[in-house]
């Protein structure tokens, strides 16, 4: 593991400054990462063999789905509407990323976002947890 980017599955995470990342650093590809934001806006969990969510039959919230659409890659969120008593909300998403014979590698995952003002944090105009989705690449030995 290199101090640039972080290996996890068939999948490469660039270390973005301003984050703080948590992860196996004994195993040079780690098998849990949790990245966070240090003031505390958002934190991101993915596991080895973390499920892909699905909504359950009979939640007592609704959900809303929310799609991207990127080159070469779709991101999928699972987001429970906003309680009006919490300033914080688990958000449940997977993501696609899509090899060169077009193969779809899955990368599910959960991030917690706080909201201030109703927004979370954003960079750019987006979130900076999309920021982080949208770098991860496929893993060398993935892609091929």
């Amino acid at each position: 593991m290199t101090d640039k980017r972080i290996l996890f599955g068939d999948f490469e995470f660039p270390r973005i400054r301003g984050l703080d990342y948590l992860l196996d650093e004994k195993k040079p590809v780690t098998d849990y990462l949790f990245v966070n934001e240090s003031r505390d806006y958002f934190s991101m969990y993915f596991e080895n063999g973390f499920p892909i969510f699905t909504v359950p039959e009979n939640s007592e919230r609704s959900y809303c789905l929310f799609e991207l659409k990127r080159p070469g890659r779709m991101i999928k969120f699972f987001c429970p509407e906003k309680h009006q008593n919490l300033d914080t909300a688990m958000w449940y998403f997977y993501m696609e990323l899509f090899d060169e014979q077009g193969v779809a590698h899955v990368l599910p995952g959960q991030v917690r976002v706080a909201f201030e003002n109703d927004r979370t944090q954003r960079i750019r105009g987006k979130p900076r947890f999309i920021e982080v989705l949208e770098g991860v690449k496929l893993a060398t030995a993935a892609s091929t």
